[in-house]
């Protein structure tokens, strides 16, 4: 478990730039649901990482990459109506039980509900565990359990896996869940271009032979897949789904009611559901652009749980008896991206002198004392996860010189960075930068755009996101990843690491990628955020980990 920062550390810098700014959430809510048929069971291995695990709000699996996107119903434009905890259902929700409904404060709106082709950690936060259901499922200790299926069984090679359906399963259209639409969701998700292309690249072919069983047949042995399995690429979606950019049909506990584009998105309890029935009617997710505006829409009531709130207007509420304010982890790695393509990165030792002008602290400061400094591309809550702080540590005197010997004193650099995120980080990068001759110029871009010029496009300088997808080291294998850092050593690491035989290897080798990925510096790991939530006191049985990428309301109790 990471441990949080609370230094109270104040230099001249740090000082200067302690503002007010958002803080950062995590990635995935460690959450099991379904049925353990077999006591069997198989620990969390590296996973794969596109854009699904990019960026949340304030705040992207164990070896490749991760992308998000989401999808059935109603697109309207406009403003939805919150319902509070406790309150008549909400008639859009389209439910008649007296339970009550929630509405969930959140930063960053899904651009699309398409989970197989939209990037996105928001897509994942909405959708996973509450409208669709995957797989498989990961428990706090990164141990697999069943999901909709349960658990594989591997032919002696590891190269075929089985799985067998859960009994009873249906989508919320009242259609039987059949391995026919486990096997059109995972060919959709692996397809050239779209979400899981890189996280299911083993996959070579799958099976339907009857309906409840799916066969996988792999290369090669991957110990990636189990947990991809549980990631967005696991989701179940019903074969031959369209309209998936403005709704979605899972077997989740809701099902998926209106998306009030620019606003909200409403679910409702799902009455067929096949596992635990959720003690809410339904829920709500308002997105706040404004920070003062959510936090104003938590103590008036209008919302009952706010994710990404920001630090310094979180802290007066934790002296509240009206509110529980709760820190928790995440795997959020808020990341200063370099273009490794372009001329003034191509050197390591231009790229570390970056590094080292960036006093890290100054990042805590602006948190109000919230976040852990890493120093490398591993959270402390992976097992190959070391302390890589003392790779490239903070000394403004080396970097400027690295940058006068190079020449490059007075180069100047496009800072486009999406606008989701404050500015008084931006400015802390510039106003360190400066000090070692570097010009940086500001751009805060909307988020849709940055997924298409830097993410997609690779069309930048510098950027900076978190990154917030569990186990994504992967991503720095791939060297098509928006940074473009092309290490063979690196690739064959975690190659090697995708396909050990044991657990201890696996870790072993992912270490040695973490610090060779550190000493490389294709990047800057500027802070690992924390995850702060605020919920009325009566309220319990809310995800606290990682609430940016994976936020299951399904075990919401309101109490009186």
């Amino acid at each position: 478990m990471p441990t949080v920062n609370t230094s109270s550390h104040t230099s001249r810098a740090s000082r200067r730039w302690r503002f007010a700014a958002p803080f950062v959430l995590g990635a995935l809510v460690l959450a099991a649901c379904g049925s353990d048929k077999s006591s069997t069971t198989t620990t969390a291995a590296p996973a794969t990482t596109t854009a699904a695990g990019v960026a949340s709000t304030v705040a992207s699996s164990t070896s490749t990459g991760g992308s998000a996107a989401p999808g059935t119903v109603a697109t309207t434009a406009g403003s939805a109506t919150p319902t509070t905890a406790g309150s008549a259902p909400s008639t859009t929700g389209g439910s008649s039980s007296s339970d009550p409904t929630i509405v969930v404060g959140a930063v960053l709106e899904p651009t699309s509900l398409d989970l197989t082709k939209q990037a996105g950690a928001a897509l994942d936060a909405v959708l996973l565990d509450n409208i669709y259901e995957t797989l498989l499922k990961v428990n706090k200790d990164g141990t697999i359990l069943p999901g909709v299926a349960a658990l594989p069984t591997f032919s002696a090679d590891r190269t075929t896996l089985t799985m067998k359906l859960q009994d009873g399963v249906t989508f919320s259209d009242g259609k039987a869940l059949s391995s026919a639409d486990v096997k059109w969701s995972l060919d959709t998700f692996r397809a050239k271009g779209n979400q899981g292309a890189a996280a299911l690249a083993s996959i070579t072919a799958v099976a339907a032979p009857d309906a409840s069983t799916v066969v996988i047949t792999l290369s090669a042995p991957d110990n990636d897949i189990p947990f991809s399995l549980t990631r967005r690429y696991g989701a179940v979606l019903e074969a031959n789904a369209t309209n998936l950019e403005k709704g979605a049909v899972g077997t989740g506990p809701f099902t998926f009611t209106k998306w009030n584009v620019g606003s909200s998105i409403q679910m409702t309890r799902n009455p067929s559901y096949w596992g635990t029935k959720p003690k809410i009617s339904g829920a709500t997710f308002q997105y706040f652009t404004d920070p003062n505006a959510a936090i104003n829409a938590m103590t008036t009531g209008d919302v009952d749980i706010l994710t990404g709130g920001r630090s310094d207007l979180v802290a007066p509420l934790q002296d509240n008896s009206d509110f529980t304010v709760t820190q928790g982890t995440t795997n959020g790695e808020f990341t200063l991206g370099f273009n490794n393509s372009r001329p003034f990165f191509s050197d390591v030792k231009v790229r570390t002198a970056i590094r080292q002008g960036i006093d890290k602290q100054g990042f805590i400061d602006l948190n109000n004392g919230f976040g852990t400094l890493i120093g490398g591309p591993v959270p402390p809550t992976d097992p190959w996860y070391e302390d890589l702080t003392g790779v490239a540590p903070y000394d403004k005197a080396a970097a400027k010189q690295v940058i006068d010997d190079a020449g490059l004193a007075g180069t100047q650099l496009d800072f486009e960075y999406p606008n989701i995120y404050p500015e008084t980080y931006a400015d802390y990068v510039k106003s360190q930068l400066a000090e070692i001759d570097i010009t940086v110029n500001i751009t805060p871009i909307e988020f849709s755009v940055w997924l298409d010029k830097v993410f997609t496009k690779g069309d930048y300088d510098l950027t900076m996101v978190n990154h917030v997808e569990p186990h994504d080291i992967g991503n720095y294998a791939n060297k098509d990843y928006y940074w473009h850092y092309d290490s063979p050593t690196v690739q064959k690491l975690i190659a090697d690491a995708k396909t050990a035989s044991t657990e201890a290897q696996r870790d072993d080798l992912l270490k040695q990628a973490a610090k060779q990925i550190s000493e490389d510096s294709p990047v800057d790991w500027l802070f690992l955020a924390s995850d702060l939530t605020v919920a009325k006191n009566n309220i319990t049985g809310y995800p606290t980990n990682d609430s940016a990428s994976r936020f299951n309301v399904s075990g919401v109790v309101v109490g009186s």
